[in-house]
């Protein structure tokens, strides 16, 4: 398992950002306090957060290696749905539907939508 100073290293790298100054610059510290976290010296939760914003990282795979490094991402982000797309779920779904699922379903499409 790699170390919290390896992998702000390797957050570093794959956000493109290859001066540590920048970093520090960004983050409003000192690059001393970048040299500091390299070598795994203390962080407080304040510092980790604003790092792990800056570097679009996970907090908790930075803290404790455990995760993936994008894992605060939202599933939903990654997903692109066209209206077409869509367009085809509802109908592959309305097939396999009874008419009574589809009165439920409609009422609750219904509920949800805001009037005009």
């Amino acid at each position: 398992m790699s170390t919290r100073g390896e992998r702000m290293m390797e957050a570093m790298q794959i956000r493109g950002i290859t001066k540590q100054h920048a970093l520090a610059h960004a983050l409003g510290v000192n690059e001393s306090t970048i040299t500091r976290w390299k070598i795994d010296g203390p962080t407080s939760v304040e510092s980790a957060i604003l790092l792990c914003k800056e570097l679009d990282i996970s907090l908790d795979w930075f803290l404790n290696g455990t995760g993936e490094i994008n894992a605060h991402r939202s599933r939903v982000e990654h997903v692109i749905v066209t209206r077409d797309k869509l367009l085809l779920y509802f109908q592959r779904i309305e097939a396999m539907m009874t008419d009574h699922s589809k009165s439920l379903l409609l009422a609750f499409i219904d509920s949800i939508l805001p009037e005009n």
